[in-house]
């Protein structure tokens, strides 16, 4: 007889934990994106560059009804061939912490579809740029620190959320040459919690 009423209140305790985590303003989840930056300069020979790459990570949401603040943590790497007489390919890898607030304009309780502006920042970790005919690497060009302003929007459905951003540059991606980029960003999210 105990044990059925122990078994009874373990089984009411963990419906009651599964439903207030359920409930839970706060979601914690992994995201992976697909990026495509647009570089473009005022060296001479450069016009325009497009570069490709990717972020993993971890994304965070917190939710005020229909409005909700979401924090990421992403790992990136990007690459591209450039379009100018010297340098033939630029790499660079970067920490970046994108912040926003979002609005769900559609919610139909599984599937909601939002809005999200706000600013990124990114730290470079790593770069390079590869001269023409193997002359070697410019090291200690690029800014290490980059800002950048976004808007978005995506559609979630139950645990899974997909997004479509666009970021543009707000600093010059370089010290010697002034240059900004376009990022698009296609992302998936997971939210485990």
């Amino acid at each position: 007889m105990k044990a059925t009423i122990l078994s009874l209140s373990l089984a009411a305790l963990t419906m009651c934990s599964a439903e207030a985590l359920a409930q839970s303003p706060f979601q914690l989840g992994v995201k992976v994106t697909s990026n495509h930056s647009n570089i473009a300069g005022n060296l001479t020979n450069l016009s325009r560059s497009n570069a490709l790459g990717f972020s993993a990570g971890i994304t965070t949401q917190y939710h005020f009804d229909r409005l909700f603040l979401q924090a990421d943590l992403l790992y990136s790497e990007s690459k591209s061939d450039v379009d100018h007489t010297g340098i033939q390919q630029a790499k660079w890898k970067s920490i970046d912490i994108p912040l926003a607030i979002g609005y769900n304009i559609l919610d139909l309780n599984k599937i909601k579809v939002h809005i999200t502006a706000g600013g990124v920042y990114s730290q470079v970790i790593d770069d390079k740029l590869t001269l023409a005919e193997n002359l070697g690497s410019l090291d200690n060009r690029w800014n290490k620190n980059n800002i950048k302003a976004q808007l978005g929007a995506g559609v979630s459905w139950g645990k899974f959320s997909f997004d479509l951003v666009y970021a543009r540059s707000l600093n010059n991606l370089t010290k010697d040459f002034k240059s900004k980029s376009n990022h698009v960003q296609v992302g998936l999210s997971y939210y485990f919690l």
